[in-house]
């Protein structure tokens, strides 16, 4: 039985650029083209580039709206807003992309930064 996909996938980790995707000229950020990665079609691909902006656009006001995360109450609160984004972002991906093109686009994305702890 094949395990369900774990939540982490993230919109900045799919904004990030990869090696094997293009990004898209023009964007603030090196946002990789993720219909041409996944051969999707216009409809579907539509929907991807919607839901990925929406989290996109989610996590900058979290991060907006909380602030840099100095202490560790802060730091928790960034985390757990970040961690809902990256769960409700999971499964309206899922709804519109196969399990197949899932694995693809997860197996594509760079592993998440070490954060070092400053004490």
């Amino acid at each position: 039985m094949k395990k369900a996909v774990p939540p982490i996938l993230t919109a900045l980790a799919i904004a990030s650029t990869l090696a094997t995707a293009q990004p898209i000229p023009g964007q603030g950020f090196n946002r990789v083209d993720v219909v041409k990665l996944l051969n999707l079609d216009a409809e579907r691909g539509q929907k991807v580039d919607a839901i990925l902006e929406q989290s996109h656009d989610r996590m900058r006001a979290a991060r907006a709206q909380i602030g840099r995360p100095t202490d560790e109450t802060t730091r928790n609160t960034l985390h757990a807003a970040m961690k809902a984004i990256r769960e409700d972002t999971d499964q309206k991906l899922a709804a519109v992309l196969t399990p197949d093109e899932m694995d693809r686009l997860i197996a594509s994305m760079p592993r998440p930064r070490k954060v070092h702890a400053t004490e």
